[in-house]
């Protein structure tokens, strides 16, 4: 088989050249579309075509041998054509089917006819192959650039700033939005710190530090009694959470703390936060209803922060939400914390805070960061939602596994993936 490569200003230049010199018989392997200023030039250069092509040169007559090849070519890309199947087969024919087909031995001559056939069908194969590697090593090359393909409309970028853009979006920041941190960054750095890696990261985590609000330590708040509740769909940790955040106030900061449960759908709920709050000496209460739940409010009015822990509930179900509005009400939070988990896709987060809107969440709590394998929906969260983060918690044990939010926790785990740097 003939291959050559024809380009062309438009498609229909590139083909007629084609046509002219293979003809109405030449077969398109492959057509795309390029530009001049090299394969990893994505942000500039003119565009052409370019065809690649081929002639078959086993003539129409020869159809059996044709479809022979055809077979060929259809092999697996990773696993090369077999010769031996194709000569075999030829060699079968040289002895059961003479050319005279009269039944008497093939003379020297049509032996010969044979081996030639043999030869170009060999051939064919050869140049199959070879076509094949070629393809495959252009899969390779297009795989490898295939994430800069999708920023094809940005402007040229030194390479720290594409390498950056990468990895935000592989982190999973909503590419418009990486695109138009990276931008920021870039703009605000100078030409002579363009190639300088620790300028540019420092920049843009303090890019990322600009864009979050971190809401105030429950150790500095002064005015008492202060009421927290925390809020969020089934499994993302509430309980676990309030105990940590609870046995943190009190063996940390000595703060006078008393515990809530209105989880009464889940009598596991309610004995994990009563066996924690028996050895913590933290006083705690059970809410079955809304007028309950205002009079636990009521009598640890002594105390400095009263935490409330309440029943998960699905955000696609409005009258448990409406059930939960009512407690809520009922307790008057100061804070109301929107707890979600890092497992969870940035689609259906967005789906859980509209929702969970109805009961006046005002913070933010991440949990699960020791699950999630992706941490950039962070920021795309408090792109859209500019609550102030809480706390980060990172685990199951009381009372460790959790974090105060701060800028420099964030940004790291925005960009890089880690608590710190």
């Amino acid at each position: 088989m003939r291959i050559k490569k024809y380009v062309g200003k438009t498609f229909q230049e590139a083909f007629e050249q084609m046509k002219n010199e293979l003809g109405s018989e030449a077969i398109i392997l492959n057509s795309r579309k390029v530009k001049n200023g090299g394969k990893l030039d994505f942000w500039g250069g003119k565009e052409y075509y370019e065809i690649t092509a081929g002639l078959d040169s086993v003539s129409p007559r020869n159809g059996r041998l044709r479809g022979m090849a055809g077979a060929a070519a259809g092999t697996s890309q990773a696993t090369k054509p077999s010769y031996s199947g194709a000569t075999a087969r030829l060699d079968t024919l040289v002895q059961n089917h003479p050319a005279g087909g009269n039944g008497a031995p093939a003379s020297e001559l049509d032996v010969q006819a044979w081996k030639a056939e043999r030869r170009k069908i060999l051939e064919q194969l050869s140049n199959i192959v070879e076509l094949k590697d070629e393809i495959s090593d252009i899969k390779k090359t297009l795989n490898q650039v295939a994430d800069f393909l999708k920023y094809s409309r940005m402007p040229a970028l030194p390479e720290l700033f594409k390498e950056m853009l990468k990895r935000l979006v592989d982190n999973e920041v909503h590419e418009d939005l990486a695109k138009a941190i990276v931008q920021t960054v870039y703009s605000h750095t100078t030409v002579a710190n363009y190639g300088k890696r620790e300028v540019v990261t420092r920049n843009l985590l303090h890019l990322l530090g600009k864009m979050m609000k971190i809401a105030q330590p429950l150790d500095q708040i002064k005015r008492t009694p202060y009421v927290i509740a925390l809020v969020g769909p089934t499994g993302v940790g509430k309980t676990t959470t309030i105990a940590k955040i609870a046995a943190n106030l009190k063996l940390f900061y000595n703060r006078r703390v008393a515990l809530i449960s209105a989880d009464t759908y889940r009598i596991a709920a309610i004995e994990q936060l009563q066996t924690f709050a028996n050895i913590a000496n933290i006083p705690m209460s059970v809410a079955y209803s809304p007028q309950e739940i205002r009079e636990a409010v009521y009598k640890y009015k002594d105390k400095e922060i009263i935490l409330i822990d309440t029943v998960g509930r699905s955000q696609k179900h409005d009258q448990h939400l409406r059930d939960l509005q009512q407690f809520i009400d009922a307790a008057n939070p100061d804070e109301v914390h929107l707890v979600l988990s890092l497992t969870t896709g940035l689609k259906t987060m967005l789906d859980v805070i509209r929702r969970f809107q109805l009961l006046r969440p005002n913070r933010f709590i991440f949990s699960k960061l020791d699950e999630s394998i992706h941490t950039g929906n962070i920021i795309n969260v408090l792109y859209k939602h500019q609550w102030p983060v809480s706390f980060l918690t990172t685990g199951q044990t009381v009372p460790n596994d959790i974090v105060p939010a701060n800028r420099e926790v964030l940004s790291n785990l925005i960009y890089k993936g880690v608590l710190s740097a």
